[in-house]
């Protein structure tokens, strides 16, 4: 492991670069960006005490984004070798790892579920549905979702949207050739290209008494109430708190931006 202190616009990684270290910020703040298109667009921030690129080493892919310093700081850079020891070592931190890995084995195996339904029912046109199963009413909460843009009031109208059901899903309509998500979604988003919003995007949940929104793999990332989630951080979830939340979907500058309000 070693220390490195860095400058603001300093470069740690660039996107297709070779994942061969993690990098855990002591101080500062790193910017994660990823080109799309022509488009450099900026999806989230780590800061102190946050994890970067584990996921990246884990997987062994290559960066599937740039990190540069946002500010002066301090990282800590470990190999992919020294990662795995502090998680052998870390419960915490194994425990995030795995959560992280069984979620995305899971999100494989709906996708190839999904595929196999599809198959059948081009066979079978005749027989029910059974992709689109839903959860209970919620009845304990009022949860509604609301536009926070011009172009967001264009695409899904200007009045909340009242959400009855868990989990409720957003994603973008697929282009012409694109596949059909293997979560559909609850609300189908216009978008242009380059796309910002991912097919199947983010997710609200319900566990307990606490409401989340789990990040379904998309793209470039979901951003919290300012905390980044998604591929590319340490978390996919984020939980909400009572009254309003902001959602951003699809990086900073994105039109998908959200309140959702829990009452």
């Amino acid at each position: 492991m070693i220390t490195l202190r860095v400058k603001q616009g300093d470069i740690l990684f660039r996107q297709g670069d070779e994942s061969d270290r993690v990098l855990w910020v002591s101080s500062g703040e790193i910017e994660v960006l990823q080109d799309v298109g022509a488009e450099r667009v900026v999806i989230g921030h780590a800061r102190a005490g946050e994890w970067l690129g584990e996921m990246g080493v884990i997987e062994n892919r290559p960066r599937s984004a740039t990190a540069c310093a946002a500010s002066d700081g301090e990282i800590q850079a470990l190999t992919a070798r020294e990662f795995l020891d502090r998680v052998s070592k870390d419960a915490r931190l194994a425990r995030g790892v795995l959560l992280r890995l069984s979620a995305r084995l899971r999100k494989t195996d709906d996708e190839v579920a999904q595929e196999l339904l599809s198959a059948a029912h081009e066979h079978h046109p005749g027989e029910p549905d059974v992709s689109d199963s839903r959860a209970l009413v919620v009845r304990a909460a009022t949860i509604s979702l609301t536009p926070q843009t011009d172009v967001l009031r264009a695409r899904m109208g200007a009045t909340p949207i009242e959400i009855g059901h868990l989990p409720y899903i957003v994603g973008r309509v697929p282009a012409p050739g694109e596949a059909e998500p293997a979560q559909h979604p609850d609300l189908l988003l216009e978008d242009v290209e380059p796309f910002h919003l991912s097919r199947q995007h983010f997710k609200l949940t319900r566990s307990g008494n606490q409401f989340i929104v789990s990040d379904l793999g998309s793209k470039l990332g979901t951003i919290v109430n300012g905390q980044a989630i998604g591929h590319h951080f340490m978390r996919d979830t984020a939980a909400l708190q009572h009254g309003e939340n902001r959602i951003l979907a699809g990086g900073i500058g994105s039109p998908f931006e959200f309140i959702i309000s829990i009452g």
